[in-house]
Order: C-alpha cells, then sequence, then structure tokens
C-alpha cells in the first residue's frame, strides 16, 4: 500500500515539476483528466499502454515513474575509525570511497555526521562590514551553474547535497540553516528556492497562498540530556530546579518556542535558567554543545540526540514539510528538487538515520 502511495505522489510531482495542470497531461497524453485525477489519488493503477503514453508526455520512463526502487549491491572495505555508542541496534551510516585496490569505509557519527569543516563557497567580496537587503558585487570562485537555495533547521536537508550532485543535469546545493520563522520569510521574500517548516504532525497545513507543500521527513523533538544527568533528570522541571545549564535555540525556531512554551507552564522565567541567553543555530549544534560538556540539557530533534548518544524526552511528533513557491516549479533547480524527492535515494537516507520517519518524503500536501 506505502508503495502505491509513493509512486502515485512520485508521478505528481514529475507532472509539478513540468508546471503541467491534470488536464494539460491528459491532453499530452491522450488520456482523461479523470485517468490522472485517479492515478494521483491511489485509485487505480495505470495499464501499461497508458503508463508509456504518461512517460513519454512528462519526459520519463514507466520505471521512474511506477517502478520499485532498484537493488543494489553491497560494498565491502576497510573500517577506518572506531563506531562507539550506547544504542548497539542503531544502523551505523557510512562514507564509502575507493581507496587502490581497497575501500575506505568512514562512520558517520558525532561530529563526523555533519560538515565540521568549512563549507566550499562559490563566490567571494572583500567589502565588510555588510548589512542584510544591501546590494554587493561578488567574485566567482566557480563556474556559474543551477543552484538549489532552502532554508530551514532539519540537519537533514544536507542530505540533498548528494542526489542533486549526481542529477542530470547535475544542481549545486546551498542550505541556510534557520529556525521555522526566518526560513518563512526568506522564501516570502524569494530568497530560497524553497523553506523547510517543521509542525506538530497533528496541527493542519498552514499553507501560504501560491505555494505547494511536499512532505521531507518526519521526526520527534523534545527535552536532550547529558547521559550523566538522565537518570537524575527526567523532566525539564527537574533541569530547572538542578540548576543545569542549557543549549538554547534561536528566537523563531520552533525549539526555543517549545521551551519558552515549557517554562510559561512550569512559571519559570527564561532568563533565570543558566544558558538561556545562548543562541545555537542548529539541532546538531545543540547535541554538539551537550555532549562536549558545555551544556546539561536543551530543547532539539531526537536524530540529534541519538547520534551523540544523549538522553532524549518526546515533547511533540513533528513533520517537516517543503514550502515551494509555485512559481518556482518549472526552474531547473526546482525540477531537479522534486525529482530527488521522488526517488529512492533520499527516503533511504533518511531511514538509515535513528529518529527520523522517511514516510512524509515526496508526499505532496492536498490543496
Amino acid at each position: 500500500m506505502a508503495t502505491s502511495h509513493r509512486a502515485d505522489d512520485r508521478f505528481r510531482l514529475a507532472r509539478l515539476s513540468l508546471g503541467l495542470s491534470q488536464g494539460a497531461l491528459a491532453d499530452a497524453a491522450g488520456v482523461t483528466r479523470q485517468a490522472i485525477s485517479g492515478i494521483e489519488s491511489g485509485r487505480w493503477s495505470p495499464s501499461l499502454e497508458v503508463a508509456i503514453a504518461l512517460a513519454a508526455a512528462l519526459g520519463s520512463t514507466v520505471e521512474e515513474l511506477f517502478g520499485g526502487p532498484p537493488t543494489l549491491p553491497p560494498a565491502t572495505g576497510t573500517l577506518v575509525a572506531d563506531v562507539h555508542g550506547p544504542q548497539s541496534s542503531d544502523p551505523v551510516r557510512l562514507l564509502v570511497a575507493r581507496i587502490g585496490d581497497d575501500s575506505a569505509i568512514f562512520p558517520l557519527a558525532r561530529d563526523q555526521s555533519f560538515t565540521a569543516g568549512f563549507r566550499p563557497a562559490l563566490a567571494v567580496v572583500k567589502r565588510s562590514p555588510l548589512t542584510a537587503g544591501e546590494s554587493v558585487e561578488t567574485r566567482r570562485l566557480v563556474t556559474e551553474h543551477p543552484v538549489l537555495a532552502i532554508a530551514g533547521c532539519d540537519p537533514a536537508l544536507a542530505l540533498l547535497s548528494g542526489p542533486l550532485e549526481r542529477h542530470r543535469p547535475p544542481v549545486g546545493f546551498a542550505w541556510w540553516s534557520c529556525g521555522n520563522r526566518t526560513a518563512a520569510e526568506l522564501v516570502g521574500g524569494a530568497h530560497v528556492h524553497a523553506a523547510a517548516v517543521h509542525r506538530r504532525s497533528d496541527r493542519a497545513v498552514e499553507r501560504p497562498h501560491g505555494f505547494e507543500v511536499v512532505g521531507f521527513a518526519g521526526w520527534r523533538e523534545g527535552l536532550v540530556v547529558a547521559p550523566s544527568r538522565a537518570g537524575l533528570v527526567p523532566d525539564l522541571a527537574g533541569a530547572v530546579s538542578a540548576g543545569l545549564r542549557l543549549a538554547n535555540r534561536e528566537p523563531g525556531s520552533e525549539a526555543r518556542r517549545l521551551l519558552d512554551e515549557a517554562l510559561d507552564e512550569l512559571g519559570v522565567p527564561g532568563p533565570s535558567v543558566p544558558g538561556y541567553s545562548t543562541a545555537c543555530t542548529a539541532h546538531l549544534l545543540v547535541a554538539s554543545a551537550i555532549a562536549s560538556g558545555l551544556a546539561d540539557f536543551g530543547v532539539a530533534s531526537e536524530p540529534a540526540a541519538r547520534v551523540y548518544g544523549l538522553s532524549f524526552v518526546a515533547w511533540q511528533e513533528e513533520v517537516c514539510e517543503l514550502h515551494i513557491p509555485r512559481s518556482e516549479l518549472a526552474t531547473p533547480e526546482v525540477r531537479a528538487l522534486l525529482d530527488v524527492l521522488a526517488g529512492p535515494e533520499l527516503p533511504a537516507q533518511l531511514a538509515a538515520i535513528t529518529g527520523y520517519d522517511p514516510n512524509p518524503c515526496g508526499k505532496v500536501t492536498p490543496a
């Protein structure tokens, strides 16, 4: 059942990426609009003849639109670093590189799970200081090419980089890590192609006018505590009463909103909590601060807590969705994004990270 629904949404995403209405696609493929609607809603599967006609109209293949995921051969090689962590049943994500006659295998854990080094720049400017909103002339460092820009705080957004680079034609990836409020402002101001916004899973989608909403991932957000404190601090009240130090998120983030709401319920002023004035701009940075001993607790996503082996107490189930302006759907950058969301690689990558639910990936929220 889940596979059928995924194929339906893959087909719908392919149509959206070309900016086609159901009627326009029906005319191009020589079928009825009702047929298109039936396939996208999962009410029926296309015959081989219809599937071939639809694939031709979309410039795709039957396998890409309606087929199952490919089977990949296993990779063997030499592990180059130890793997530590209390969750022995958790999968270990890896990087594999062919070196001479062997393959080197690197575990993606703790700080290795995200980019700790300098990110490559596409351009440079000498003049400073620079103020947001001003026009600047830059010197390019690389040849101009399409680059997809997304704003949001979900650390799994970094997983888009690989499949986008392997897309044909290749597309670069610029991820601006920020909270919900800033991401919404950036996409509303036409500064990014899409905003990754997360909400409580039982709340209705707040669809901005003129936007498509496509699922990215599901996860839980809650209290993250250092292992040495976990037995003594079962909840936020315990952390506050013990005078523990907080690694806080920035204003405008959902984590900051959740924390402030919980502190209000306890009758505790935020500034009275040690570390409240800190502002970690990413879930993984909150977890890293706690794991390194710079803080004792914080509010972040479960995947961030689990990759560092920290204690996690869930506060709410969440779903992260991409808000994409309809005016951007036919651009090369967003077409590549929709291809990646509809493909098999991204859900597989999400499923390999403990705490992520890949089921929302690529599912189009009905208008």
